[in-house]
């Protein structure tokens, strides 16, 4: 063997004696770990919301949580629910809603028929079925309210019915600036072209399965579970701007773009979010393991096999950290990670298309919030910094 089989080998061995400890390790530990109780965990209130896996998002901005007695606990308005604690907190939860919705994608063949004018007969009017379908979602979406809330945005905004007022409008808190040239901001063009150009050809085969509904159904959601996240950006722009506003309106003044994306970058806090995309799309991209451990089933709790589940579910995490690490993109003499979508895509999904285009809402807001006309690379119908193809980076 030369040095580098050697190497190869020795990272083989040792990758599979983990995961046979992780195994062995968790059966032991799961058997031993009994639950004082398996009640149920209260309901959260408003003042409530900071979890912490919310203290990632960068903000320095305190916000006072809404008190409240036990009696309104089970009463959360809307107010309440769009409040800065609760958007740190979604930020971390809306990473699932878009991994699985890229996972769902990612069982259709690309189907690039669904995305051409006329593509599929029978539609009214020169549009892909796409658009027909998204369109249409969107205007029944708006029909109960959805585009009122300042954190959703249509990607046909023009095609939306006219609010008749049959229902009562919501009552949202102010957290964006009263401005509606701000208010109108919206990245769905740019995104809409990159999600069908860039995010489609790499998480989905090849070639036609004539599933276009179902290929449409699943672009629906992933298209619109992206659009909220990228938008968000208004939010943690805004809180950025409160707790820094002589330093944006210093940068902004000078024109200079570069400083207000420079300020506003956190790279300790990006890099976390993609080794989370990275490693929650290797857990939810698997199968369970359940099948490597004995159903161990206690008497004494009527038969329940929740002991295996938490060593299944332990293995797993520790497993899928593992896997996570490998590099799926080369033969590198390690078992090839199976998914249901590459990890890696996902982490370039966020590096290159998520990240990019939430901090380029944000330069637009933070120009505007200052006064000024944000520079033209920073417009709605593209990125600052294109990207043509995803390039997924080794793991480390």
């Amino acid at each position: 063997f030369c040095e580098k089989s050697r190497s190869r080998l020795k990272m083989t061995v040792a990758l599979r004696l983990l995961k046979a400890t992780v195994l062995l390790s968790a059966t032991q530990y799961a058997a031993a770990y009994t639950p004082a109780s398996m009640s149920h965990s209260p309901r959260w209130s408003s003042s409530s919301l900071f979890s912490a896996a919310a203290k990632d998002v960068d903000s320095t901005t305190t916000v006072a949580a809404a008190t409240s007695t036990t009696d309104d606990e089970d009463h959360i308005t809307t107010r309440d629910l769009l409040s800065l604690d609760y958007i740190r907190s979604t930020l971390i939860r809306q990473e699932e809603t878009i991994i699985f919705a890229l996972i769902e994608r990612a069982q259709f063949r690309q189907n690039r028929q669904v995305y051409e004018k006329g593509g599929v007969s029978g539609l009214e009017g020169d549009t892909s079925f796409l658009e027909f379908m998204l369109s249409g979602t969107e205007k029944l979406h708006s029909a109960v309210r959805r585009y009122e809330s300042p954190e959703e945005h249509a990607f046909f905004p023009h095609l939306l019915p006219e609010f008749n007022d049959s229902m009562e409008h919501l009552d949202y808190p102010d957290l964006l600036a009263n401005d509606p040239v701000i208010n109108a901001l919206n990245w769905n063009p740019i995104l809409y072209e990159k999600y069908i150009n860039v995010i489609v050809p790499a998480i989905a085969a090849n070639g036609d399965d004539e599933q276009y509904g179902s290929t449409c159904v699943t672009d629906t959601a992933a298209l619109q579970a992206l659009s909220k996240r990228i938008h968000y950006g208004k939010f943690v722009a805004e809180s950025k701007y409160l707790s820094n506003p002589e330093g944006f309106q210093q940068l902004v003044d000078a024109g200079d773009a570069e400083g207000v994306m420079e300020l506003l970058t956190n790279a300790k806090v990006e890099e976390q979010v993609l080794t989370r995309a990275r490693l929650k799309a290797t857990t939810y991209g698997r199968e369970p393991m359940l099948s490597s451990f004995p159903m161990t089933r206690d008497a004494s709790n009527g038969g329940n096999d929740s002991t295996s589940i938490i060593a299944a579910a332990a293995a797993m995490a520790v497993v899928a950290a593992v896997e996570a690490m490998q590099d799926s993109t080369e033969d590198n003499g390690l078992d090839k990670i199976k998914g249901k979508v590459d990890p890696a895509i996902i982490e370039a999904i966020y590096r290159e298309l998520i990240i990019p285009m939430t901090k380029d809402i944000e330069v637009a807001y933070l120009f505007l919030r200052c006064g000024r006309e944000p520079p033209t690379e920073y417009a709605a119908d593209r990125m600052s910094i294109d990207v043509a193809k995803l390039s997924p980076r080794k793991a480390i």
